[in-house]
């Protein structure tokens, strides 16, 4: 067996905002077909790119969301391209789509059209707000999404406007859930033969992005952190009585997140922090013999001031930037401090623990070698294919077009151990 999912099929006739959900089942071993138009996908023109030149042919994102993949070409606006796609609709397990809504109806393409030609489809539409409700047809963004979803409003300084995110990410969320929500709907096949439509509202799927913040609403919660004013010390949420603007601190390679914690809960941990401090022999014996546990009390007190906090900090901040990330950590796990590097993207790609579980995959060669996040999990079967770099436009039509079209094929098995033929 060539991962979970081979003997399935699938058609992928998303964009941008989807090519991640058929990608995730092109790792579990499905036949996914992407289907693009003669000109190639929109998201092969996406950043960042490998070098100057022609975008298409150098869109990274395309490298890495597309790959696994077999591509074919079909203009879905032509009567003969939606003819391909309700024949190989007629074949596949699944279809996933990211299509304004009303596009695909008009094409004919819709998930009534198909399920007429194939009872036990499995499509799934990947919208901004779903395919239902007043938002439906809202015109969308990356950013419009992430101010709908509710994630957005913390990214904040202070009381200036929020941040966008660095990178677009709200419909890899929703395609994360696409695939999820496929599987799914998968399971219930099994047992009733029948397929579904799986409806994912990239807006809802950040809000599940961020179920903790959610979940706090619920009970409740202020939302402290959102507050773009200084709390008072005895009201942080945390405990901790740092202010949101003095949790990152620079070291000799990046970024160290560390709170200065004050109260019962945190306190202790700041005091450890100091002594690993004064044992480095920095001046900071003051602040070790400080309770870092009775500072609440004690600034209310007035034996202990703003002005003491800040000098500490400042010596927080001088220490740690002769630091490097791999110093931080590993005083962390040692001494057993809240206080843990940041990782960039080059760290990431060079952590010893992604590779010892076997999590970076290459794909293709010459110059279309890739070296690409694979296993999101490990299993104890085979349970992953790793096969091919994403395609070129139109790169298997011909393959693709006889092995799906060319005879019929049987398949899998239904839920009493049925087979069905489709025809040709």
């Amino acid at each position: 067996m060539m991962g979970l999912l081979s003997p399935y099929r699938v058609v992928d006739l998303t964009d941008e905002r989807g090519l991640l959900a058929g990608r995730l089942l092109a790792d579990l071993g499905a036949d996914v077909v992407q289907v693009e138009a003669p000109g190639g996908s929109s998201a092969r023109r996406c950043p960042p790119f490998l070098a100057a030149g022609t975008p298409q042919q150098e869109s990274l994102f395309w490298d890495a969301y597309a790959a696994n993949k077999r591509g074919i070409m079909a203009d879905l606006d032509q009567p003969d391209g939606q003819q391909l796609v309700r024949q190989l609709a007629g074949r596949a397990d699944f279809l996933f789509e990211s299509a304004t809504p009303g596009v695909m109806a008009a094409r004919g393409l819709d998930w009534p059209d198909l399920r007429a030609l194939n009872p036990s489809l499995i499509y799934v539409s990947i919208t901004a707000f779903g395919r239902s409700g007043p938002k439906s047809g809202y015109a969308d963004s990356d950013l419009i999404v992430w101010a709908a979803g509710g994630p957005l409003n913390p990214h904040r300084d202070g009381d200036r406007p929020p941040l966008r995110i660095s990178l677009p990410q709200a419909y890899l969320q929703a395609s994360a859930d696409a695939a999820g929500g496929a599987l799914i709907a998968h399971h219930a096949r099994v047992r009733s033969g029948l397929g579904q439509h799986v409806d994912v509202s990239a807006q809802a799927s950040l809000g599940l992005a961020s179920l903790g913040q959610v979940l706090a609403h619920a009970v409740g919660d202020e939302h402290p952190e959102f507050e773009p004013a200084p709390r008072r010390m005895d009201q942080s949420g945390s405990g901790s009585g740092t202010d949101p603007t003095q949790k990152k601190w620079r070291c000799q390679d990046g970024l160290i997140e560390f709170h200065v914690g004050v109260g019962p809960a945190a306190g202790g941990f700041t005091s450890a922090f100091f002594k690993w401090l004064a044992d480095e022999g920095e001046p900071v014996q003051e602040f070790v013999e400080l309770d870092w546990r009775r500072v609440p009390v004690l600034m209310e007190e007035g034996s202990c001031t703003e002005a003491d906090l800040q000098r500490a900090r400042a010596a927080v901040a001088s220490f740690l930037s002769r630091k490097t990330k791999a110093e931080v950590l590993q005083a962390a796990m040692e001494r057993k401090l809240l206080c843990v590097p940041i990782y960039d993207t080059a760290d990431v790609a060079h952590s010893a623990q992604l590779a010892a579980r076997n999590y970076w995959v290459q794909l293709g060669e010459g110059s279309r070698q890739r070296r690409l996040p694979g296993r999101f999990a490990q299993v104890s079967i085979d349970g992953f294919a790793f096969r091919r770099p994403a395609p070129r436009v139109g790169e298997h039509t011909a393959e693709v077009l006889q092995e799906w079209l060319g005879g019929a094929r049987e398949r899998p098995a239904g839920p009493a151990g049925q087979h069905a033929e489709v025809p040709a």
